[in-house]
């Protein structure tokens, strides 16, 4: 959002954010021995309650009002508390804090705004909680982790798209320690839209981006859906795959953890790959007929030609092989693919061109 096309009443909103941001950020510093600070320090995240650090990451109180009391000392009147997402009204009127008992992790607009929050439980309630939609507040068009690492991305440190706040802060203290130009930032949940990638291509030059995955879990199945929106603002689209169950910040916690994190950030793959190879597996159940290998070639065509050159023909003959076709006929399919592109998709809708004709039934889809 642009501060000088902001109405009074944004304003207001933005200065609240703030004033909870350093609320926060206070309780957290000053209960080092809670549960928030031991569980950041387990999880190979402890640098975060030094208060030089970054990353401004807070705590919530397990309270009904200690936010609302405070803001309220503060200066904001209860419409404000109520417009911000903040607080919520019980059945009779009185106000309570939207977020107790939570590792608070600030989240940004496009502008570097303090927009929002994400609070983290310690368990036994939803894991991740976000701040409601408000005038100045879409989880769409928020990040975690793009204030924070403003220096990285303006240097040429290579954007990494990752689910969770925790997952950004592990690969930044990453980055930071290797020297090796990462930068995470996390999109709290498991949709990607257009604006937030824009919103990073804003501050980076990197030519290249990659999308952080468990490589057997549901964020495999949404990083694929991101691909046409990261291809359209980045030339290279690449992912990590973590191994099956784990995530950066998780990734930390197990033996040589920072080495496996290390590896997986370094030795990315083309998304696209991972694209065919989910597509091919959804045909899996129908590749013993021609109809349903061929099907299966107008599926994933289009995904072949967006790998990097060095790449396509190395796919072209597993493809062949996969789909027991001849070569020729993949790469002729291929070819035409690129001549009968469609216009550009809208964000979230099917991550790639439909073919002529339907799946089965009885194919699972994604």
């Amino acid at each position: 959002m642009v501060i000088g096309a902001m109405s009074c009443d944004d304003r207001r909103l933005m200065a609240v954010q703030v004033a909870a941001g350093q609320f926060f950020r206070q309780q957290l510093l000053q209960s080092v021995a809670g549960w928030a600070a031991a569980y950041l320090t387990r999880r190979g995240l402890g640098h975060v309650l030094r208060s030089t650090s970054r990353w401004k990451v807070g705590y919530a109180p397990d309270g009904w009002a200690y936010l609302v009391d405070h803001l309220r000392s503060q200066g904001f009147d209860d419409e404000t508390l109520l417009a911000s997402g903040l607080a919520s009204a019980t059945k009779k009127g009185y106000l309570i804090d939207r977020f107790r008992d939570r590792i608070m992790f600030p989240a940004w607009d496009s502008g570097q705004e303090l927009v929002g929050f994400v609070g983290r439980s310690r368990g036994g309630r939803v894991k991740y909680l976000n701040s409601p939609a408000t005038r100045i507040y879409q989880k769409s068009c928020t990040l975690v982790g793009l204030a924070e690492q403003r220096d990285l991305l303006e240097g040429g440190a290579t954007p990494v798209f990752v689910e969770g706040p925790m997952d950004a802060v592990a690969v930044d203290e990453l980055s930071r320690l290797t020297c090796r130009g990462w930068a995470g930032l996390g999109v709290c949940g498991t949709a990607l839209s257009l604006h937030q990638v824009s919103m990073v291509r804003q501050y980076s030059d990197s030519d290249t981006v990659i999308v952080g995955v468990d490589a057997d879990g549901a964020g495999s199945i949404a990083a694929r859906r991101w691909l046409d929106d990261l291809s359209a603002v980045f030339k290279r689209v690449q992912v990590a795959e973590f191994p099956s169950g784990h995530d950066p910040s998780s990734l930390l916690e197990t033996p040589a953890g920072a080495d496996r994190l290390f590896k997986a950030l370094n030795e990315p793959r083309p998304l696209a790959e991972l694209a065919i190879e989910a597509e091919v597996a959804r045909w899996s159940p129908v590749l013993d007929h021609i109809s349903g290998r061929v099907n299966a070639l107008r599926r994933v065509a289009p995904l072949v030609a967006r790998l990097p050159q060095d790449r396509v023909a190395a796919q072209l003959g597993e493809l062949a092989k996969v789909l027991q076709l001849d070569q020729e006929i993949v790469s002729r399919e291929v070819l035409e693919s690129v001549g009968r592109s469609a216009p550009r998709r809208r964000p979230h809708s099917p991550p790639y061109p439909i073919a002529d004709t339907d799946l089965p039934d009885n194919l699972p889809t994604p």
